[in-house]
């Protein structure tokens, strides 16, 4: 099996990129990181030397094998041969860092949302970026864009090159930061509002007399309504 092909992965090689993504994380030595995808353990040096303890989280066992060595050399890392999103023991953490797999954005960055997340360094394809960002009625605002900017504060970073990762990939990257606005959602709030942008084009007064609530906002189709409206509506639902 191509296992880079199947877990999407794109491994970062730049050290340049690398250095910049620890510098604009600002960890502190008191602070706990949390990283998802290993990979080949470039971030790794720069974690260990910045944090408290790091926790690294690796999905694939060959990659897991090759790279568990460098628990010899950090005396305050662990690497888990694990899934993250399905990881169920209790797990604290200042930072999350993560070069994703690109197939998995919407799942991680759901993920992210149920969890207490004080802030994030994560490298994004930049057309997943946009999104997330898109305000109310903008053509690219989805549930997600709700859903994310509700949770966390968003700030672009910088771009990186497709010279950066090996293999290259086809899209463009971009490096973001979220920092939580300590808003946490349940997974039934979150569906609520997937459900809720299945509409997202009609006026409140007509899903109003769909789901026989009475929301005020009636003259607002779905997709022109802000994150804490959205959240407001679910409560009625």
């Amino acid at each position: 099996m191509n296992w880079r092909k199947y877990y999407g992965q794109n491994f970062l090689v730049d050290l340049n990129v690398a250095e910049k993504i620890i510098g604009l994380s600002d960890i502190k030595p008191f602070e706990d990181v949390c990283e998802m995808g290993t990979g080949k353990g470039v971030l790794i040096p720069y974690l260990c030397k910045n944090a408290r303890n790091v926790k690294s989280f690796e999905v694939n066992k060959r990659l897991y094998n090759e790279i568990k060595i460098l628990q010899s050399k950090f005396h305050n890392l662990s690497i888990i041969n694990a899934d993250l999103l399905k990881y169920m023991r209790p797990l604290n953490f200042d930072v999350f860092i993560s070069n994703i797999p690109y197939s998995k954005s919407k799942e991680i960055f759901l993920w992210l949302a149920t969890k207490k997340v004080p802030r994030a360094t994560i490298m994004v394809q930049e057309e997943f970026s946009q999104k997330i960002q898109s305000k109310s009625g903008e053509k690219k605002y989805r549930a997600l864009s709700a859903i994310i900017q509700y949770c966390f504060d968003i700030q672009p970073l910088f771009k990186v090159d497709k010279k950066s990762f090996y293999p290259a990939p086809t899209v463009d990257s971009e490096v973001i930061k979220l920092t939580s606005k300590n808003n946490i959602l349940s997974k039934d709030t979150i569906s609520k509002i997937f459900f809720i942008f299945s509409f997202k084009n009609k006026k409140i007064s007509k899903l109003n007399n769909k789901l026989k609530i009475n929301f005020n906002e009636i003259d607002l189709r779905v997709k022109e309504m802000e994150p804490e409206k959205i959240i407001d509506l679910t409560k009625l639902i």
